[in-house]
């Protein structure tokens, strides 16, 4: 029987479209300074940690992508970019705000907050979403068999992964919080190709998070 691998997905650092609230999906710019701050934060946490990572995977959209150069630096490796691990593509949402979303598209926006898996904007359903991600993160096991590796990814990318493991629908999923800015979740995959979560959106290397979700405005 083949080795467990760990699978540390990771939500890129912050970015501007972030603190605006616009909705970036495959669109967007890269880390802001805060951003950058975090990814160090994190990149010093997993080096002093007891396990060693074997890689670092991400998407390669460039916040994603700089995230993980900045851990890559700091482990000694080298970051390795798959667009298969991108973010939802929106279509039509790409770049705008929550209130040019409602505007624009306000039956699409209360299909969403509904739960219904829609093509937001014309681009990819929750499902497409799922099945590309897991198809990158089976190849990444397969690749690293007994080992443990970074995955940087997105938000949204990452609640549905968590979904598939958790076997929770796309309506399901708005209870989940989108993971921090640089949050961590834990999956592992067994040498029978089944995933568990072990740990969801682990942020203590920027602080009190409990102090912080309950001063933050709601979603």
């Amino acid at each position: 029987m083949r080795a467990t691998t760990k699978l540390i997905l990771i939500r890129h650092g912050e970015t501007e479209d972030n603190r605006a609230q616009v909705f970036q999906g495959q669109g967007g710019r890269g880390l802001n300074a805060r951003g950058r701050d975090q990814a160090a934060r994190l990149a010093a946490r997993l080096a002093g940690a007891r396990i060693r990572l074997a890689g670092v995977y991400c998407s390669d959209l460039e916040r994603a992508r700089e995230t993980a150069e900045i851990l890559a630096s700091t482990l000694g490796l080298q970051a390795i970019a798959d667009p298969e691990l991108r973010e939802v593509h929106l279509g039509g949402w790409q770049g705008l705000s929550r209130a040019e979303v409602q505007a624009r598209y306000p039956d699409e926006w209360a299909a969403w907050r509904r739960g219904d898996d829609i093509r937001r904007g014309g681009g990819e359903t929750y499902a497409e979403l799922g099945d590309r991600m897991t198809r990158a993160l089976d190849r990444i096991a397969e690749r690293h068999a007994g080992e443990a590796v970074g995955v940087v990814s997105h938000g949204a990318a990452i609640k549905s992964v968590i979904g598939r493991v958790l076997r929770i629908g796309a309506g399901g999923l708005r209870a989940f919080q989108v993971p921090a800015n640089t949050g961590v979740c834990l999956v592992e995959r067994d040498g029978e190709r089944r995933y568990r979560l072990v740990v969801w959106n682990d942020a203590a290397h920027l602080g009190d998070a409990l102090a912080e979700a309950l001063a933050a405005p709601p979603a």
